[in-house]
């Protein structure tokens, strides 16, 4: 018997249409669009209204074709099977003129047996895929009900097996893509292989977290042991007899180094190695401590090797924790016995074009930007994909759990039996391919499904009650039946949410209970943003678990100049009307700022200032449920959205070329573990620390309430220490005797400089806070002053740079910024007091449209340093 072979099929195919007027190469994985925008078919998509003029394209029929040549030692394999891994969507798959299958499933790995179909020389693949677009109409036309995700999209999606977001949404293009999106690969194999592994865990604790009635004790947890269970799926057709000349092999590799081997003789397809580790090193989120991975290795064996299965795995145990209390019931995550608070933001696809987007380095840019601005969790949602294989092996690196929807989202599904038959074989496929990721930490049934369901059936037209029904009876069988069994039977290590949000399991009374109640499960909030609400309306939601809520801003002006001629510098304008897919969204903005600052005249300051109040708004949601975190009162805050598919205006924190918006140096600074924060209304001030870490923490804690001037009207410190997994009110200030008038609040303004140490030494927090509209504080020129330095950093000795800046007086929203460079600072859009000074260091120094880093000199005018001042010096 011979060793299990693969060969790629991955490189250069040639592209084609229907018509035969397009014949251009194209990369797999890859896609249409892709292919046509590199061959020079067409011009970037993204750019002006163009969106608009290429329809055509996802219209059309496109094949794409390759030629290959095998050695005849490849053909004498007794099986040989073609692994199509992602097909986007419906396609014919031939083989030398002779046809192979139907594909109608982008998240379906589709496997045809090749084996009597392949010759040794200039063999013919083709792959022809019909429009998504045209099948969705045809499948409205034929059910005769319009299935929609919203008047953003283009209707019919609900109908096909594809990224939902892809036909549009109230953040991204109507730009439905097409092609071959990943990887395609020839397996040949004899009578035996490795299908799949399943590796499950128990933990050893010396302390049971239920039986905790200290937080102190929370740093005492520790895992004595782990039984590791390493299930195999062999597929194989030979006797059970015969099976036993072959041996399991299972390789563990510890992360110092150390390795532990055991064999098996098989007797079975379905064997199971069982392995003690004692006090192993544990996968942490990065925030707790190291995300340590071991490498695990599996392999049948005889004489020789036949076939291997590799995996970084992480010992670890996650549960959601769902108890009765005074308010409901709780829900939050227990790692390795430590209650987490999930920091962290909601993932869309990376781009439009998704292997584009992969190619780009965008799944290592954004995951890397997520934890550099502390986030401990992402949720991938459900109107995208289930991601590439890269994002959970990122996820595992960095130490960043994940909540994975099931691709379905804002949207009435189909329910017939061939529906569901298809999605089974999608879930079974995509379940067992991520289960083994330490970071996977739920599964969630669907994004707003439930929440959502009238207004989905109103938006489809479905107004008779026996359709009605069925639908609601289609709902049930899929998301509270058919899931949870699926995830029981495939997966049982991980717990299955039904939807999101949801307050649980709903039944009959879908679409007749309300599904976002803050006192159980998890909940989105709108009501800033979609309805208008001062951020104010943040601090009267108690959520339990706040895995949704958002507020928008314009990306850079960098990236806006990409798509955008400076003639249409205008939030009203054609092009940037056409960049913000949600209604109304730029007045919104525009009004939103208008409520707060007063707006400058420049189309780049107007900008700065959208991304600043965006900041503030999630900033003022997000202290107030970390400091709900005692007694498990809200356990979690991921906003909406980390990232972008194209240049757009929407409620990210990274724009779609990966550049940080205020908002994601504002969640550095409120996702850090150790968080300080103020509660402040006309009459008092509260001042708040929280501890995400799982030891105590001392502490000093400094502040001072300033007239506009710099007068210190009030000043007083904390010298304390607070327990782990907890928030702590220092001290409550009362201010009436300073705030007697309107005026009084208008002129003052709180500083507060949080002091501990941590094994890298001391650690500084600034904060500040104003008691009403920046608009309405009395502005003055600050004078701030600065150099630039090299610097540089670490043991590479690599060259950096940093910025010592010192500001005369008060100084609002002050940031670095280059129109030749793009970086990333250590702080940014930070407010100072009088005379105070900051050293910000400079990394990823790189030349803008260029991705190459920085050698030569770089010099102080190439930056420019603003406040709130600079940006309304002109309004």
């Amino acid at each position: 018997m011979g060793k299990v072979e693969k060969i790629s099929l991955n490189g250069e195919w040639t592209l084609s249409d229907k018509e035969g007027l397009i014949n251009i190469p194209a990369e797999v994985p890859g896609s249409v669009f892709e292919a046509l925008i590199k061959g020079n078919v067409i011009d970037d998509p993204f750019y002006g209204l163009r969106e608009h003029e290429i329809s055509w394209v996802y219209e059309s029929e496109w094949m794409y074709e390759t030629r290959f040549d095998l050695e005849p030692s490849f053909l004498e394999h007794e099986n040989i099977l073609l692994c199509c891994h992602g097909l986007d969507t419906i396609s014919d798959v031939i083989l030398n003129e002779e046809h192979l299958g139907f594909t109608n499933n982008m998240f379906i790995r589709y496997d045809f047996n090749v084996k009597p179909k392949l010759k040794s020389k200039n063999n013919r693949l083709q792959i022809k895929f019909k429009s998504p677009t045209v099948k969705a109409r045809e499948e409205k036309e034929n059910n005769g009900i319009n299935l929609n995700t919203g008047s953003a999209a283009i209707p019919g999606v609900p109908y096909l097996r594809k990224a939902q977001y892809s036909f549009g949404w109230d953040w991204g293009p109507k730009l439905p893509d097409i092609g071959i999106w990943q990887p395609v690969e020839l397996i040949g194999f004899d009578n035996l292989r490795i299908d799949s592994a399943y590796i499950t865990q128990k933990l050893q604790y010396n302390k049971d977290f239920n039986n905790i009635t200290d937080l102190e004790e929370i740093s005492d947890i520790g895992v004595m042991s782990a039984d590791l269970s390493i299930k195999i799926n062999l597929s194989s057709n030979l006797q059970t007899s015969d099976l036993k000349q072959y041996t399991m092999r299972v390789d563990l590799k510890a992360p110092d180094g150390t390795n532990i081997t055991k064999d098996k003789p098989l007797h079975s397809l379905n064997p199971t190695i069982e392995l003690k580790l004692e006090y192993p090193y544990l996968w942490w989120t990065h925030d707790l401590g190291t995300p340590n991975l071991y490498d695990l290795t599996v392999s049948i064996r005889n004489k020789f090797t036949i076939d291997t299965f590799k995996q970084k795995i992480g010992i670890r145990d996650i549960q959601l924790i769902q108890e009765s209390d005074k308010w409901g019931e709780t829900f939050f995550f227990l790692l390795n016995g430590v209650p987490i608070f999930a920091k962290g933001a909601n993932w869309i696809p990376i781009d439009s074009f998704i292997p584009r987007g992969k190619r780009s380095g965008l799944y290592e840019s954004n995951l890397i930007n997520a934890k550099e601005a502390n986030m401990n969790m992402i949720r991938v949602w459900g109107g995208g994909i289930y991601e590439d294989d890269q994002f959970y092996e990122l996820c595992d690196e960095l130490g960043i759990l994940v909540w994975q929807d099931f691709p379905f989202a804002c949207a009435v599904y189909p329910h017939n039996e061939e529906f569901i038959d298809n999605f089974k074989k999608e879930a079974i496929q995509n379940i067992m391919r991520l289960r083994n990721h330490p970071s996977l930490a739920l599964w969630c049934g669907n994004n707003e499904v439930e929440w959502l369901w009238k207004w989905q059936l109103n938006t489809s037209e479905i107004t008779d009650d026996h359709l009605k029904n069925d639908f609601k009876l289609g709902y049930i069988r899929i998301f509270e039946k058919l899931l949870p069994n699926l995830i029981e039977e495939y997966d049982p290590s991980h717990p299955y949410w039904p939807s999101s949000p949801s307050n649980g399991y709903v039944g009959e009374n879908l679409g007749i209970q309300n599904s976002n109640l803050p006192n159980i499960g998890d909940s989105h909030f709108w009501d800033v943003w979609h309805r208008n609400k001062p951020f104010r309306a943040y601090r009267k939601f108690d959520s339990r678990f706040m895995s949704e809520f958002g507020y928008e801003s314009f990306p850079s002006i960098k990236t806006i100049e990409a798509f955008c001629p400076t003639e249409q510098f205008d939030f009203f304008s054609p092009i940037m009307e056409n960049h913000q897919k949600n209604s109304a969204g730029n007045k919104k903005i525009f009004n939103y700022m208008k409520k707060r600052f007063s707006i400058p005249k420049r189309f780049e300051d107007q900008v700065v200032l959208s991304q600043i109040t965006q900041a503030e708004a999630i900033e003022y949601g997000v202290e107030h449920w970390r400091r709900n975190r005692n007694d498990y009162h809200c356990m979690g805050s991921l906003y909406w959205q980390l990232n972008d598919c194209w240049p757009v205006a929407s409620w990210s924190s990274l724009d779609y070329h990966g550049r940080w918006k205020a908002l994601h140096y504002y969640a550095k600074r409120f996702y850090n573990p150790i968080f300080a924060s103020v509660k402040e209304d006309n009459n008092s001030i509260e001042f708040w620390i929280t501890n995400d870490c799982r030891t105590s923490q001392k502490f000093l804690y400094e502040w001072k309430i300033l007239e506009s001037n710099g007068n210190i009207l009030k000043k007083g410190s904390y010298k304390s220490y607070i327990r782990p997994c907890s928030s702590k009110r220092l001290g409550i200030i009362d201010t009436t005797d300073i705030h007697q008038t309107k005026d009084d609040l208008q002129n003052h303004i709180v500083f507060f400089k949080l002091i501990y140490y941590n094994l890298d030494g001391e650690q500084l927090f600034h904060g500040f806070r104003l008691f009403t509209a920046p608009k309405k504080f009395p502005l003055k020129d600050p004078f701030i002053s600065w150099e630039l330095n090299e610097d540089f950093c670490g043991e590479s000795n690599k060259k950096g740079y940093e910025v010592k800046l010192t500001s005369k007086d008060i100084a609002l929203y002050v940031h670095l910024d280059s129109d030749k460079f793009d970086f990333v600072t250590s702080d940014n859009f930070f407010s100072m007091e009088p005379n105070e000074t900051r050293i910000i260091s400079l990394k990823n120094l790189e030349l803008i449209y260029s991705s190459k880093p920085v050698d030569f000199k770089v010099k102080k005018e190439d930056f420019v340093v603003k406040s709130l001042h600079d940006l309304l010096e002109n309004s």
